[in-house]
This record gives structure tokens, C-alpha cells and sequence, in this order.
């Protein structure tokens, strides 16, 4: 099971979004079973699944973690079959959060591009780089034409990995959370609908790459040891 954990130090991000929408994704993809978890206080994901199984919708399934057994919850959650896990979390990079980083096999930020923005990431993104888990950067509810949008993304390329897709200023996300839907479901095959399409192989592929980059590494490593032994 390959585990994600969205998260960014300030509110108001697209955290929640973006995570009911790529759980939404891998299953519609077919790389489920998925499943989404919430660790924000606030509820935000866990309160879109209800709503979501008063539609008849049953994916993605939601997971309750228990932060004082965080191993063993995501060990029966991969023994029970689950391919991803996505993890939403409090606004906040705290102790709680970087116990989550420390099991993560990609840490996503989302971000809105703009300077308030890019200053509250340089805060939190020292005890990311400190996890030494992989991470990347979502650009979220990005505004067409805005001269910030290329800014902030060459501001990012200089600190890590930008993904090539992003999730724009849409009405139709808002309505997710009223109707424990997602663009997916709401306007299949409209816009919002391409770009999570197009977010979650994003992300899918850099979860991939990170993992062949682990393997190298633990190669290269046990060669090292043959070779000094």
C-alpha cells in the first residue's frame, strides 16, 4: 500500500480537495482499492465521506487512523488489500504531522500560488525535507492568467518537484463538499474532471519514481557492503 499525506503549514490550500479528489481518481483510474483518512480536527474529509454514502457512492472507503498505532493500522490496511492510502491533516506541521511524514511514500503540498502562500511553506518545508520521505508540490486553486501562477511555480522548481498538473479556481469544487461528490461525478468529462484525471497520474507517477529511487539506493548501498566487507 502506498500511502499519502497531503498537508501544508496555512489553512485554506486545497488540502481537503485535492485529497477526496485523487482518492476519487485512483479508483475511477482503476488503481484502487483507495482509501482517504482525516486527521484534521476540523473534519473536513471525514464529514465529504458521510455525506458521500448518503448518495450511494462507496469509494473511495474511508480509514480511521490511530495516531498512538500508526504502524500497525497501516499494516492491516495493507493486508487487507487497500493500494493507496490518502491522508488529509491539520493545518499545521506539527509532531502529530511528522509522524505521519515519517510513513509517507509521498508528501504532497498543495499550494496556492501566491506570495503569503510561498511564505508560510518556508516554515513547514524544513521538517518535510527533515522526514526524508519524498515530496512534491500540487499547485491548488490556481486563477487563469494570474502572473503569480509561473512565479510561484519557478519558485518551487528551485526547492523540490512541481508537478506538471494543477487544480484551478473552480465553483465545481466548492459543490464537493456539499454533495459529498467530486468533479469526477459531478461533471464527468468536463474540465475540472480532466485536470484530477490528469493530477492523479501525476501523482501516481511520482510515487513510482520514488520508489524505483529507493530500490536503486538500497542496491547501491548493499553493494557498497559486498565490496568493503
Amino acid at each position: 500500500m502506498k500511502t499519502i499525506v497531503i498537508a501544508n503549514q496555512k489553512g485554506g490550500s486545497g488540502k481537503s480537495t485535492l485529497t477526496v479528489h485523487l482518492a476519487a481518481a485512483a479508483e475511477q483510474a482503476g488503481d484502487g482499492p483507495a482509501l482517504l483518512s482525516d486527521t484534521d480536527p476540523q473534519g473536513t474529509a471525514g464529514d465529504w465521506f458521510n455525506q458521500r454514502k448518503r448518495t450511494g457512492l462507496d469509494t473511495p472507503r474511508y480509514a480511521p487512523l490511530d495516531l498512538a498505532d500508526l504502524h500497525g493500522r497501516l499494516m492491516a490496511l495493507r493486508d487487507a488489500g487497500a493500494r493507496y492510502l490518502f491522508i488529509d491533516t491539520a493545518p499545521s506541521i506539527g509532531s502529530v504531522n511528522a509522524e505521519l511524514f515519517a510513513k509517507a511514500d509521498l508528501i504532497l503540498v498543495p499550494l496556492n500560488p501566491t506570495p503569503a502562500d510561498l511564505r508560510a511553506l518556508v516554515k513547514g518545508l524544513p521538517l518535510i525535507k527533515q522526514s526524508g520521505r519524498p515530496f512534491s508540490f500540487a499547485l491548488a486553486r490556481v486563477r487563469a492568467n494570474l502572473r503569480n501562477n509561473e512565479a510561484a511555480a519557478m519558485a518551487l522548481e528551485a526547492l523540490g518537484l512541481v508537478l506538471p498538473a494543477r487544480m484551478h479556481e473552480r465553483v465545481i469544487y466548492a459543490e464537493t463538499f456539499a454533495h459529498g461528490k467530486t468533479a469526477l461525478e459531478i461533471e464527468p468529462g468536463g474540465i475540472a474532471a480532466t485536470e484530477v484525471s490528469a493530477l492523479w497520474r501525476a501523482v501516481r507517477a511520482r510515487v513510482k519514481e520514488s520508489e524505483k529511487g529507493r530500490k536503486r539506493e538500497s542496491e547501491k548501498g548493499s553493494i557498497q557492503e559486498r565490496e568493503t566487507a
